[in-house]
């Protein structure tokens, strides 16, 4: 475990590097390159940069594709959450331990900041220096957009708010969360193993099936954490959701189900790599990482 620690160590600060020469630099114009800069680079775990990274490990994929998925996937992501934090959705004043974008910028120019990541992640993964031949690197921008569109993210966010106020099922919810957190997670992966020379079928699919437990048991623990945690541990308001009256796993199963549920989708994405061996070393310890994680 000490290997992955160092991993983890090495690759976070890759991301972080990667992530600051790949923003535009503040202009003096407006303030929207600073905004953008803030709510990109305010910290956070970078875990689908890391789910990126392992998936790259197993594969052995090595080109500077995976630095345009990273950039992409940690700009839609940055950009989702400074929109899920404005008054008209989740209307929350802190991420990460810090003002949101909104409460820090003005809500305007949050608006665009979100607007304008959204433009830039889709810039790195049409850039014509991606090293993915053009059919693989049409698929990855085709897999990617229904994501985080109305097949994916955005469709999620529209359930979130639509069950607002509403009694729903354990499936219901459960849908929701497929789309809502875990489309991008699931599409962090699999465009990643698209950017591969020589993939097959029964890789795609195994990935698939993995990403999509882990996004799961993220989106479940995230709740129980929500119902554990300090403000201070998790660096943004505990018991939003519970104050505007939307459905948790923790609000329909109680904690002790709903860790009983982590877990089993913790089991589920490790089986799913299992037959891979030891080249799935990384995407385990992530596994593991993620399913144990105290934030």
């Amino acid at each position: 475990m000490n290997n992955f620690h160092e991993w983890l160590f090495q690759k976070q600060a890759f991301v972080e590097s990667l992530l600051e020469k790949n923003l535009p630099p503040v202009s003096h114009e407006t303030q929207l390159n600073e905004a953008i800069r803030y709510s990109v680079l305010n910290g956070g775990k970078r875990m689908r940069s890391l789910l990126i990274l392992a998936t790259a490990e197993t594969l052995e994929i090595s080109s500077i594709a995976i630095e345009n998925i990273i950039c992409a996937v940690e700009f839609i992501h940055a950009y989702s959450l400074v929109h899920d934090d404005m008054p008209c959705m989740d209307n929350d004043d802190l991420r990460r331990g810090k003002l949101s974008c909104h409460k820090k910028f003005g809500e305007n120019t949050a608006l665009l900041v979100g607007d304008t990541l959204q433009s830039i992640a889709f810039s790195c993964l049409s850039s014509p220096f991606f090293q993915v031949n053009p059919d693989n690197q049409l698929k990855i921008i085709n897999t990617f957009s229904k994501a985080i569109g109305i097949e994916g993210m955005a469709k999620g966010q529209a359930l979130d708010i639509e069950y607002t106020n509403k009694k729903i099922s354990l499936d219901e919810l459960k849908t929701m969360h497929q789309y809502k957190t875990g489309a991008l997670i699931n599409a962090a992966c699999l465009i990643t193993v698209l950017a591969s020379k020589d993939y097959d079928k029964n890789m795609l699919e195994r990935i698939d099936t993995y990403s999509k437990s882990i996004g799961l048991m993220f989106q479940i623990q995230d709740d129980i954490l929500d119902k554990e945690a300090s403000q201070e541990t998790l660096g943004k308001t505990p018991g939003k959701d519970e104050q505007y009256n939307k459905s948790t796993f923790v609000s329909l199963l109680g904690i002790s189900k709903s860790k009983e549920l982590a877990e089993a989708s913790y089991e589920e994405a490790l089986a799913a790599i299992k037959p891979l061996g030891n080249k799935a070393y990384y995407l385990s310890s992530m596994a593991e990482l993620l399913m144990r994680r105290s934030h």
